[in-house]
């Protein structure tokens, strides 16, 4: 009779304790450092060359763009995009005529660091580390902890009206 009882509450308490496993601490250096590496030799074996920014993202500008002004964070833009995995799997677009406008201050680290680089009418390629774009989370169908390879061309800079 005692054995019926003790069963059920050792197997509860084993639970209990299972259950209580600390989850994995994202570090992003560490991901950076990974995720470095494999970007480089994924561009070397597509014939790429790329440039490190400070922020760690690595890009390649196709086109400078003749834009008058230099893009602020506070500047919203449209622009067509291509976005990729690594293994060249396309996770989302933006194109053929249609236009993705937003604040540049709401995008993503990389876009934030990338597309300053560039002006309006110029095409840049994006190779985005996951600290730099969506970390340890799961968006649509992009995995978490995934460097994106995005293609992008502004199309047009909306400057912020600024109040004096």
């Amino acid at each position: 009779m005692l054995k019926n009882r003790l069963l059920p509450g050792l197997i509860f308490m084993i639970g209990v304790i299972a259950a209580c496993e600390k989850p994995e601490v994202y570090d992003p250096a560490e991901r950076f450092a990974i995720e470095e590496d494999s970007i480089k030799l994924w561009a070397n074996a597509n014939g790429i060359e790329l440039t490190k920014h400070e922020s760690g993202l690595l890009y390649h500008i196709d086109t400078l763009g003749t834009g008058a002004d230099a893009i602020e964070l506070t500047d919203t833009l449209e622009v067509e995009y291509v976005c990729k995995l690594l293994r060249d799997t396309v996770v989302g677009r933006v194109d053929g005529g249609s236009l993705y406008k937003f604040a540049l201050e709401k995008g993503i680290p990389g876009w934030q660091s990338g597309l300053p680089l560039i002006r309006e009418g110029g095409q840049i390629r994006l190779l985005v580390p996951s600290p730099l774009a969506y970390r340890d989370v799961v968006v649509g169908t992009i995995p978490a902890n995934s460097p994106l390879d995005f293609m992008v061309r502004i199309r047009n800079v909306i400057k912020k009206k600024r109040i004096f």
